[in-house]
């Protein structure tokens, strides 16, 4: 089976931990971020602002999706860059920060996923992704741009389940709190707009961060699994208990000349 990932935002962080991954498994990676990564086989790449609408719906255009999809077996769309600002109450946020982050966190993944759909194959099996965040399932002061974006994308995947497209599975994962540089900026925010601030200072000072490799080793293992898509609205931390206390209870389980006793 020949598979490719077009992965979002793979300069840095979370992004640039699956496409190294999926890289070093032999798959093909198109990457899609500002600041793109040394050359390196099996990695294509478009420079491109993901919150300019009006550069992504002509790039779109180009047929550089089509080109890199034609030969795949199986395509993997992880919409993943995103960004935080505004940290701040509502009342306190920057007009320009709230129209970027809608452009970014909301209008491209939701475009992306509309064009690799109307572009594929009949016999291509395309798994959509959606990087999400706790965010956008419970109410956190100072994130209601952050989170309804989050939000959006979860609903986004119930409603494409709900289309019954041709082999197409779709998911919106969390993947838990990772030391990346949007960490960093979510603690260098003013606690004074942001009233959660302390709370990922705790989570930063008692090293309780997951590492982006960490991260995007399970996330792949999640789009890899054969009930992906089962579930459509996922959390890193809650799938990988349950896969540890299903691998525990198999251990566990007394086999006697290969049937259960």
């Amino acid at each position: 089976m020949r598979q490719k990932i077009i992965t979002t935002g793979h300069s840095s962080g979370l992004g640039k931990a699956l496409a190294a991954h999926y890289l070093n498994t032999g798959a093909a990676v198109l990457g899609i971020t500002r600041r793109g990564l040394p050359a390196q086989n099996g990695l294509q790449q478009a420079a491109l602002d993901l919150a300019d609408t009006e550069k992504l719906n002509t790039w779109l255009q180009t047929g550089e999706i089509e080109g890199f999809m034609q030969d795949a077996d199986e395509f993997v769309l992880i919409n993943n860059a995103g960004t935080v600002p505004p940290s701040a109450i509502c009342g306190r946020q920057r007009p320009s920060e709230i129209a970027a982050a809608v452009s970014l966190n909301i209008t491209a993944p939701l475009l992306l996923s509309n064009h690799v759909l109307a572009v594929k194959a009949e016999s291509q099996t395309v798994k959509m992704v959606h990087i999400s965040s706790g965010a956008g399932r419970n109410a956190y002061q100072g994130w209601s741009i952050y989170g309804a974006a989050k939000a959006a994308l979860d609903h986004h995947v119930r409603c494409v389940e709900a289309e019954n497209h041709y082999n197409v599975k779709v998911c919106s994962i969390a993947p838990g709190v990772v030391d990346t540089d949007m960490q960093a900026q979510i603690r260098a925010q003013d606690g004074d707009d942001f009233p959660i601030l302390p709370r990922f200072q705790q989570l930063h000072a008692k090293q309780e961060l997951s590492s982006p490799e960490s991260a995007a080793k399970i996330i792949a293992e999640m789009i890899a699994d054969v009930d992906f898509g089962d579930e459509i609205i996922q959390d890193v931390r809650t799938w990988q208990s349950l896969k540890q206390t299903f691998q525990t209870a198999l251990l566990q389980t007394p086999y006697k000349t290969g049937r259960l006793k």
